[in-house]
Order: C-alpha cells, then sequence, then structure tokens
C-alpha cells in the first residue's frame, strides 16, 4: 500500500506538555512524525506554532531529528500549543488543554505536495471551526488513505462533528475507554464481547479497520472480516505512559506498509509503546533508539 514516491502526511498539533517543573514536546500528531522519521519513514509534517520560545524549541527538535520543516507554519498571532499535565492519583495524569493555540489555525504549505500517499490524523486540532478543519478537508479529498487517531479529551470534543470526521477512514485508532465512550455517545447497542463491539463501531462509520489499544491486556484489530489480538509487552521499569499509544501507531503503520501479519502490526506496536513507557518522556532523544526494531523487523517483514 505504501508508496515511497509519494510523500505521506502527518496533520494536526504540536505543542509542549507542561509538567510545572519542566517541560516536554508533544502532540500525538508531531509524536508520530518523529517516531516514523526516526524509523526511516519521512512524511511532511502540518501543523503550526507559535513566534515564541516553545514554537523556536520545536523547529530546533524538528531540525535536529532532520524531518522536514516545509509543512510548519509560525503564527504571529496565536501562541504554540501548550497542555498544562496535572499529576492525579488514579488515572496518572490530567491534562488541560489550552483553547485558540497556534494548531488551531493550521493553514496548509504552498505549494502542496501531490499526489500524497496516505493522511495521517487525530481530532483534537479539529476541534475550532476554522482554517484547521478547512486545511484537514482538503487534505482528506486528496488523501486515498486516512488513518485517524481519536483523543477524546473533554470538552474539546462533540458528537455531531466526530462522526463525521471518523466516517469512512481506512483505519481509526482509539483505545477501549474510548470504544466504549462512543458506543455510549451515539446509541449503540453491542453485548459485552470486545470483538462485537469492534464490528458495530466499524460498521456504523464505514471504516476500513478498526485498531484498538487495551492498555496492558494488549490491542485489538478488526477488518471487517477478522478479528486479531495480542497481549501486551511487558514493560520492566514503567517510568511513563504519556505517548505510548503514538508510538503503536507508529510501529503499527511502519510494519503495515511492509506487509506485516495483523499480529505482528499488534505485536510490534505494542514492543515500541513499551519501550517509550519505560523512558521518562514520549520520545526518545537519539533515532538510534528505532536501530534494533527496525532490524528485528526487517529480518521477517510478515
Amino acid at each position: 500500500m505504501h508508496n515511497q514516491k509519494s510523500p505521506g502526511v502527518i496533520f494536526g498539533e504540536c505543542l509542549v506538555d507542561d509538567f510545572g517543573d519542566s517541560q516536554r514536546l508533544g502532540g500525538a500528531p508531531f509524536n508520530v512524525a518523529q517516531h516514523l522519521q526516526g524509523l526511516g519513514i519521512p512524511a511532511l509534517f502540518i501543523s503550526q506554532v507559535g513566534d515564541d520560545a516553545h514554537g523556536h524549541r520545536l523547529q530546533a527538535h524538528m531540525r535536529h531529528w532532520q524531518m522536514p520543516l516545509n509543512g510548519l507554519s509560525v503564527s504571529t498571532h496565536l501562541p504554540t500549543g501548550r497542555v498544562e499535565v496535572l499529576p492525579d492519583p488514579l488515572q496518572g495524569h490530567q491534562f488541560h488543554i489550552l483553547p485558540h493555540q497556534a494548531y488551531d489555525a493550521i493553514p496548509l504549505p504552498d505549494p502542496l505536495p501531490q499526489p500524497i500517499a496516505w493522511l495521517y490524523h487525530g481530532s483534537l486540532a479539529l476541534r475550532e471551526q476554522g482554517e484547521s478543519l478547512q486545511s484537514w478537508r482538503t487534505l482528506a479529498a486528496l488523501s486515498p488513505w486516512r488513518f485517524m487517531d481519536i483523543n477524546l479529551r473533554s470538552p474539546w470534543w462533540q458528537p455531531e462533528f466526530l462522526g463525521s470526521w471518523m466516517t469512512g477512514a481506512a483505519v481509526l485508532k482509539c483505545n477501549e475507554v474510548e470504544l466504549d465512550i462512543l458506543l455510549e455517545t451515539y446509541a449503540l447497542p453491542t453485548g459485552p464481547d470486545l470483538q462485537d463491539k469492534m464490528r458495530v463501531f466499524t460498521e456504523r462509520f464505514s471504516l476500513g479497520a478498526l485498531l484498538l489499544t487495551c492498555g496492558a491486556e494488549g490491542a485489538a484489530y478488526w477488518d471487517r472480516k477478522n478479528y486479531y489480538r495480542v497481549a501486551a509487552t511487558f514493560v520492566a521499569e514503567l517510568k511513563n505512559t504519556v505517548g505510548a499509544g503514538d508510538a503503536f501507531a507508529a510501529a503499527w503503520l511502519w510494519n503495515y506498509w511492509r506487509g506485516a501479519s495483523p499480529e505482528n502490526c499488534l505485536r510490534r506496536g505494542g514492543e515500541l509503546a513499551a519501550a517509550i513507557c519505560a523512558l521518562p518522556g514520549a520520545t526518545p532523544d537519539s533515532s538510534a533508539f528505532y536501530e534494533p526494531f527496525r532490524r528485528r523487523w526487517m529480518q521477517v517483514t510478515s
């Protein structure tokens, strides 16, 4: 499926996760773009930062990782995205996502490379009825294959809008808690069986496939014909779960494009996610981090 001669596009937020005593670069699309760069798949990352210290840091980070910058715009009036991350004894973290950030008004680069081989995007950058949403609509119309990674952060999603964004995606990724929320939100009756839940949801939104992360219970995949389930990869020293889902998505995509079996796509997504959980942040400091995964995965493609 993956056409190396045509660029892939990653669209959405890049931001700073502010832990109070430290700040980490983040945003699911940004993390996925860096992971894929580290795994050897450069993509055009389309986003926007502010003309401020955080924005300058994000640009410098992308240069260091040799990530293409021609899709990154700089706003003169909106700040670089920022999320206040607060400790939570039950959930680990709470995220206070600030409104009206630079990623809410992402313009398309000019020229926009065509054809576009694939599109990855989330849902957070589409939360405001503005320029980011207009840019996404253009990209979605131009993309033959679309991977949507939803992020249900209250109050930044509305059922009527989210439903239209999800419909028709080649692959939709969410976690098990989000799936239950969505089934209830859209009043979709199912039994307790996970496969049945995935089947009902996939049919309702005309998805090509549903990719589900289940935390310590592993991951599952339903492609409208077959159901696959794998156990989670063991994490010897858990330090941080922020960004694990982004690593999972990037590894899954890398393996999917190379024709790996659905089970191996799930397992290898779990492997990279587990490795990220052993780090203090959502991404590694060096591209050398990815080399053992690439070598091992390339030895047995399927």
